[in-house]
């Protein structure tokens, strides 16, 4: 009897302890552990005697194409443990005890200050309004603050910009690839204006109307290496298999995204829409990718 007890005892408590409140990942079957303990992957060292080719290339990753829509979602802020890459970015900035740097350009020579970073990311705009009175008459005005938030902008947020360096090691006897500078593409948003008559004050007035693309997009570069550490301790959504989540690092080192170059390395420093267009550009694109691809084939001998 006492037997029986014990087992139905221990039976309730693996299955009271099988299922889980995670407080990021909420009610869970089992306890999620994996990802947190991820790592940055090591990297193989390279010497600079063991690189006997290389090629420097610009990639675009859009990323409202299918493949690459685990990158884009989900377009909340956080969903059960689960954050876009460009959510991730953003809090990475925003968080005091992570020494992210922004820059200017691919050069990684001008570093942008955190406010300027942060301020790339949602728009503000001071606005006078007026006040009335009980008789309907314009007594003065006020200066208000509005400010176009950073959930109102990612939605429109949709390109990323890789740098890469292309190699083959012969040390290893393989095509090697380096991820160095990566870069978010952000719309720029003006304030649409109204002009507002006020009949007590005998004045016009700019009135707020809300906010309008300007037609003009601003892009933050970062150095790869150092969004690793946090791309590796956020999980990535894979289709197919709930359990088999891969984190965002991997989805950079393995490749996992769609993307075209839109420049390489060259003597005029120009990019790929300098000198072609349209299907023209795109089958340039291909034709780079392929002679890298075609370089370490030729390579070997059958």
């Amino acid at each position: 009897m006492k037997k029986i007890i014990l087992a139905i005892l221990l039976m309730n408590f693996l299955g009271s302890s099988a299922q889980v409140l995670d407080p990021n990942y909420g009610p869970r079957a089992w306890k999620k552990e994996n990802a947190k303990q991820e790592e940055a992957v090591t990297l193989t060292h390279i010497r600079e005697a063991d690189v006997m080719w290389a090629k420097r290339v610009w990639r675009k990753i859009d990323l409202r194409q299918k493949a690459n829509l685990p990158l884009y979602y989900p377009l909340q802020e956080v969903t059960l443990g689960k954050r876009s890459f460009v959510q991730i970015v953003y809090e990475m900035l925003k968080d005091p005890t992570i020494d992210l740097k922004a820059y200017e350009s691919y050069e990684l020579m001008l570093p942008l200050t955190n406010e300027d970073a942060l301020g790339r990311f949602s728009t503000a705009k001071d606005f006078d309004s007026l006040i009335w009175d009980d008789d309907g008459m314009c007594i003065g005005k006020t200066n208000n603050l509005f400010k176009q938030e950073f959930g109102r902008v990612k939605p429109d947020i949709t390109k990323i910009y890789l740098m890469e360096d292309w190699f083959f090691d012969k040390q290893r006897s393989v095509m090697d690839v380096r991820i160095l500078a990566l870069a978010i593409e952000i719309p720029v948003y003006l304030i649409e204006e109204n002009l507002v008559y006020c009949d007590g004050a005998g004045q016009d007035l700019v009135a707020f109307g809300g906010w309008k693309p300007a037609g003009v997009n601003t892009v933050i570069w970062f150095f790869f290496p150092d969004l690793r550490k946090e791309l590796a301790a956020n999980e990535c959504y894979k289709r197919s298999n709930d359990a088999a989540r891969i984190t965002f690092d991997d989805v950079f080192l393995k490749r996992m995204f769609a993307s075209y170059i839109y420049r390489e390395e060259n003597v005029y420093d120009r990019f790929i829409d300098e000198y072609k267009s349209g299907l023209e550009a795109l089958l340039e694109a291909e034709k780079i990718s392929e002679n890298i691809r075609s370089f370490e084939m030729d390579l070997w001998q059958y």
